[in-house]
């Protein structure tokens, strides 16, 4: 992000990236119709209901859609499933505004922008895949191996992920930072390329 003076003396944001351009346009004034909410855990529930009220907008014109994502995470599987279909699926320009909560697979949601934006107040948490079990839920050792080895790629394929849409990071640092449960302000995340600018 670079900031410009204007002519009166004050001091004015101007969003640019690099490969982008102005995305100064992308946070002003963002038309109602135009923009959806991921809001949640990561779902495929949510998944189908903001690909069916992406799929209407698209149908309705061809000018950039806008997601606002706001989620604690999920099975991350599930969010890149939404990834793959929205880098999958022929659009307009996406872009993605994270707010409040933008946890572990949640990022994933964040991630498939092509312009993403970042409030002030949103916190971002990396951590390794992790699961959940009923009480009295008995497995075997076979099946507890398999669910460590499919964890352990899918922390894999999150930190690839990651580092495939950031400009400084690579996978080895992403898994760095899942393993210490690291939690980024939003200033940190535009610094790693995560976020291209704040709010």
């Amino acid at each position: 992000m670079k900031a410009n003076i204007d002519t009166s003396g004050s001091m004015r944001t101007q969003l640019f990236h690099p490969s982008l351009g102005n995305v100064e346009g992308a946070t002003r004034g963002l038309p109602p119709e135009r923009m959806t909410a991921y809001a949640g855990v990561v779902s495929h529930a949510n998944n189908e209901k903001v690909l069916h009220a992406m799929r209407q907008r698209i149908a309705a014109s061809d000018a950039e859609l806008h997601l606002l994502v706001t989620s604690t995470g999920g099975p991350t599987g599930t969010a890149m499933s939404f990834f793959d279909a929205l880098r999958l699926m022929q659009r307009p320009r996406l872009t993605t505004i994270g707010s409040g909560d933008v946890d572990s697979s949640g990022i994933i949601i964040f991630l498939s922008g092509d312009v993403r934006l970042l409030s002030p107040r949103t916190t971002l948490l990396l951590h390794r895949a992790g699961r959940r079990f009923e009480p009295e839920q008995r497995f075997t050792a076979a099946e507890l191996e398999a669910m460590a080895r499919e964890d352990r790629l899918k922390d894999e394929q999150y930190a690839s992920t990651l580092a495939s849409r950031a400009h400084s990071l690579s996978q080895r640092d992403v898994l760095a930072m899942m393993r210490d449960e690291t939690v980024l302000s939003p200033e940190e995340a535009v610094r790693m390329g995560i976020a291209h600018a704040l709010l």
